[in-house]
């Protein structure tokens, strides 16, 4: 009986993009979270309403203005348990970016359940406030998923393939 092979270096360039994907991911929310754990730094503060001030857009200014007052009412132990929440999930995103890389199976599997659990809460946001950006995130997840699906049952297609030709016929 043969054992199915790894997949070859090319068949993982799809994978590897997103990967890279997950890991940007991971990236930008370690970013967020220490930006918000300096938060309540008084030359933070300060640099804060000087950039909403600065922007050159009213609705720009009220969405900076706005994230700014939301934060001021929450408590420093709300915003470290915020912190410890985006630090796991950037964590999960770079397990998925690195399992993904390595063409490692679980990190598929991993990738599917941890990407299609959040589908309900972004056709949800869509639903409640259609922007473009809510839409792309939605389709690039979808798309994430239903690929990854879709090379898990090619796969268990070929390695049932390649065991019913090495039975013995009888």
């Amino acid at each position: 009986m043969t054992v199915p092979s790894a997949p070859q270096p090319r068949a993982l360039g799809v994978l590897r993009a997103i990967a890279v994907f997950k890991l940007v991911k991971a990236a930008f929310v370690v970013a967020t979270v220490f930006g918000l754990l300096h938060f309540y730094d008084p030359r933070v503060a300060a640099f804060l309403s000087r950039m909403a001030h600065d922007l050159p857009y009213a609705f720009e200014q009220k969405l900076v203005s706005e994230a700014i007052a939301f934060l001021s009412g929450i408590s420093p132990r709300q915003i470290q348990l915020i912190a410890a929440a985006g630090f796991a999930y950037a964590g999960l995103f770079v397990v998925e970016g690195v399992g993904l890389w390595r063409g490692l199976h679980w990190a598929e599997i991993l990738t599917v359940i941890a990407t299609s659990s959040l589908v309900p809460v972004e056709v949800y946001e869509v639903h409640h406030r259609l922007t473009a950006s809510r839409v792309l995130v939605l389709i690039g997840n979808l798309a994430i998923v239903g690929y990854l699906i879709w090379r898990m049952r090619r796969e268990a297609a070929a390695r049932r393939a390649e065991l019913a030709a090495a039975e013995p016929r009888s």
